[in-house]
């Protein structure tokens, strides 16, 4: 497509700049770099899938991934008595202390799973062992139905999960059955490991790149959940899909078509207005001590090493008062909230207030 160009095999190593006037650095595998200036930026890196380390993963070629026995049963490479009896683990690796998070799409891709296992051996046993089954919205259908084809839904507690042991290069899974109140021991032919996500390789280093904040899982930030749920709190920067955290394929849509249209609504102006109130210095009492660069959330202010002073980009200061307030010296203030100004707003609302008692 005309004015588009697909970079593969290539990283951020450095972005700044402001909304419309961003310039970022690129360097590919070889170590070549080129600037690219741009007005916006959407940030779209997708997610990883979390590799188990228990369960015996990789011990056996009986044991993969949800991800894995979805390509195995697409290319038809399991014969169909390695499918006489599939178990299911969910929450493999997730929902403990390390990943606390529930990333959303395991149970119905296992779901998925175990109706193709299904349509290639229609007398296959299927065993889903399971914390809390989430298929929400309207694939709670397939649950039903999931019920309804037989396959056996069978719950464990975190403080008891399954034990898998190879014995002749067959996975046998060992689970505490809540109606028997006893052990169970099933032999599976086939072993299936629902991995959560997590933030791709390279997350950390291209948040810090580009100044912005990550959750306590490792994911992009946005600015408010509510309110600027695609925006982070640097104008001009847009976050979509599992890049910010676990997701579906339709909600990584419906948020990459909102992340568009914030990224268009920018792009088709001709001018950028900054907003109505904007911080300014009072250069005669600035002391220099850099206080109001570090508080500012919209790294807005910078200092003019040759000039001797703080400077404010008007275009990325949204006038939330931070320097303000932490300026020991009263130098930082914001455009029409001078303390004479908002004294004398006081002093009509109290003079207002007082005239009718």
């Amino acid at each position: 497509t005309p004015g588009i160009q697909v970079l593969t095999e290539t990283e951020v190593v450095e972005s700044c700049g402001r909304v419309g006037a961003f310039r970022t650095v690129l360097q590919d595998k070889g170590g070549r770099k080129r600037a690219v200036e741009h007005g916006v930026t959407i940030l779209a890196t997708g997610a990883a899938a979390a590799s188990p380390a228990e369960y015996c993963y990789g011990q056996s070629d009986r044991i993969f991934t949800q991800e894995e026995f979805e390509e195995v049963l697409a290319q038809f490479k399991l014969p169909k008595d390695r499918l006489k009896t599939v178990v299911m683990i969910q929450c493999v690796g997730s929902r403990d202390e390390k990943r606390p998070y529930c990333s959303r799409v395991c149970c119905s891709a296992a779901l998925k799973n175990a109706f193709k296992a299904l349509e290639w051996n229609k007398d296959a046993r299927i065993y889903v062992l399971y914390r809390d089954l989430m298929t929400y919205g309207f694939l709670e259908g397939y649950y039903t139905r999931a019920r309804a084809a037989g396959i056996r839904f069978i719950p464990y507690r975190p403080e008891r999960k399954p034990e898998v042991s190879i014995q002749e290069g067959v996975p046998v899974v060992r689970f505490q059955d809540p109606i028997l109140q006893r052990e169970v021991q099933i032999r599976a032919e086939a072993l299936v490991l629902s991995t959560g996500m997590v933030p791709p390789e390279g997350t950390e280093g291209l948040a810090q790149s580009l100044g912005l904040d990550r959750n306590p899982d490792g994911f992009l930030l946005e600015a408010d959940a509510k309110w600027r749920p695609v925006d982070f709190l640097k104008e001009g920067v847009f976050v979509c899909g599992t890049a910010h955290s676990p997701r579906s394929i339709a909600e990584s849509m419906a948020q990459a078509k909102s992340a568009a249209q914030r990224a268009l609504a920018i792009l088709r102006r001709e001018e950028i207005f900054s907003a109505r109130m904007v911080a300014d210095v009072k250069r005669s009492i600035c002391t220099l001590c850099e206080t109001c660069v570090a508080v500012c959330p919209y790294e807005a202010r910078s200092v003019d090493t040759e000039e001797g002073m703080i400077v404010v980009d008007q275009a990325a200061c949204q006038g939330c008062g931070a320097c303000a307030a932490a300026c020991p010296s009263g130098a930082a203030f914001v455009r029409g909230l001078e303390d004479k100004t908002t004294m004398a707003v006081v002093e009509a609302t109290l003079e207002d207030a007082f005239a009718h008692i």
